[in-house]
């Protein structure tokens, strides 16, 4: 999980190009995808008829998860295949890798969505491409990459929103279906020795010593235990934040409870942040709202002229918000839970992420799934009533949902070295 950019925000619009547009397309396909991503083959299941709806009249808005930094490229050559063109809501940060990567994205239709404030433009605009009708929307629910492709993170309400917005607007003119997408990514060939050399590259870099690195003694989930507990005490000690793993005793086992005792190091984050910011939080236990409300003023605060006193006292609650985000993004029981030599690759590369602040390079060459789930018919949730809250809040369950279940049934079937147990 990358840092927060904080850079004064600007409006990109997209600005598709009939030449440049399929261009790019074809070489994510044949150039992109295998070469600097390594994924080496996409296979699509289901959403066949999708491409037929849209000329049917119907609207589309594809809400796919976000587990690894490819998916977007993935996701591009899967509505290649399927005959879809779709504009794409991206956050801010990634316009700002370099002036190609800009130019590049707005031709495919991608435009900017600021994270931390409330720009009314990118919805405006999402609405309006939901209006005419001649493209779908994408929007990544999940807002940030957890590097955990089993499992998705919570969905945020924002798509559900502008897509039920725009249907109210449309009304029986036509009718918007939100189409909940699974993406998953498993390595296709062993690797194990690739995921050894970078632990113990990792173990150096935390000062984790004695870990052993041979194929016969390595227990992934102890050595994914030990350098991430250790990477977490490094971050909170340098920052003098508590840390609770202070609290157990001599000999306690840190595993019995990891979940608990990391919502306990971000929960402790955002209680000094709040105190800074003087924010009350509505919900002590939802963290990631609390940590979206300290990220909203921090935001504000660094891309303030008029503020600059407080900038350099800005940067360091943006630091310690990222250190928030990156322990609630963790779940402690995700290897625990079925020790798969793609989740240890995952587990791997998120604490590299984490240590280095660098996008890490893949563990090898890799196949990528991606299930089109069943529509969610927005015209037909709104007819059945209730508040607009309510219903918002039940299409985002519902699309979760569903998506986990894309997971679910991809898993059964894949046959893959990244799908074997450790």
């Amino acid at each position: 999980m990358l840092d927060f950019a904080d850079q004064p925000y600007e409006w990109i619009a997209p600005a598709p190009s009939p030449v440049i547009g399929p261009f790019m397309r074809w070489y994510n396909g044949r150039r992109f995808l295998p070469g600097v991503k390594q994924i080496q083959k996409v296979r699509v299941e289901l959403g066949e008829n999708l491409a037929a709806r849209m000329a049917a009249g119907d609207r589309l808005v594809l809400m796919p998860n976000h587990p690894t930094h490819a998916d977007a490229a993935i996701f591009m050559e899967a509505l290649r295949r399927r005959g879809v063109r779709s504009q794409m809501m991206a956050a801010y940060d990634v316009f700002l890798r370099g002036k190609l990567d800009r130019f590049l994205m707005r031709r495919i239709g991608a435009f900017s969505v600021d994270r931390d404030a409330s720009d009314p433009r990118p919805m405006k605009h999402a609405m309006e491409v939901l209006a005419e009708g001649r493209c779908a929307l994408t929007v990544f629910a999940e807002g940030n990459v957890y590097l955990e492709n089993d499992c998705v993170g919570p969905f945020q309400e924002g798509a559900a929103f502008l897509a039920l917005r725009a249907q109210q607007k449309l009304g029986e003119a036509a009718r918007i279906l939100a189409v909940p997408v699974a993406i998953k990514a498993s390595y296709r060939e062993d690797a194990r020795p690739e995921i050894r050399r970078r632990l113990t590259r990792l173990a150096e870099s935390v000062g984790v010593t004695g870990l052993d690195a041979t194929p016969e003694a390595t227990d992934p989930r102890s050595a994914l235990m030990r350098l991430g507990t250790a990477a977490m005490k490094r971050n909170l000690k340098l920052r003098g934040l508590d840390c609770p793993w202070e609290t157990l005793g001599d000999g306690a086992d840190e595993r019995a409870d990891l979940p608990g005792l990391i919502r306990c190091a971000a929960s402790g984050i955002l209680d000094r942040l709040e105190a800074k910011l003087d924010l009350t939080p509505r919900d002590p236990d939802r963290l990631l709202d609390r940590l979206r409300a300290c990220r909203r003023v921090i935001h504000d605060v660094r891309v303030d002229p008029a503020r600059e006193a407080d900038h350099a006292a800005a940067a360091t609650w943006a630091d310690e918000a990222i250190l928030a985000l990156r322990l609630i993004s963790y779940r402690g029981t995700y290897v625990a839970e079925k020790a798969s030599v793609d989740r240890v690759a995952e587990t791997a590369e998120k604490l590299e992420e984490d240590v280095f602040g660098r996008m890490p390079e893949p563990m090898g060459p890799r196949l990528a799934v991606v299930r089109f789930g069943e529509p969610i018919d927005l015209r037909a949730k709104l007819a059945e009533g209730g508040k607009l809250r309510k219903v918002v809040r039940g299409v985002t369950a519902e699309a979760e949902s569903s998506v986990q279940a894309g997971l679910d049934t991809i898993n059964e079937t894949l046959n893959t070295p990244g799908s074997e147990l450790w």
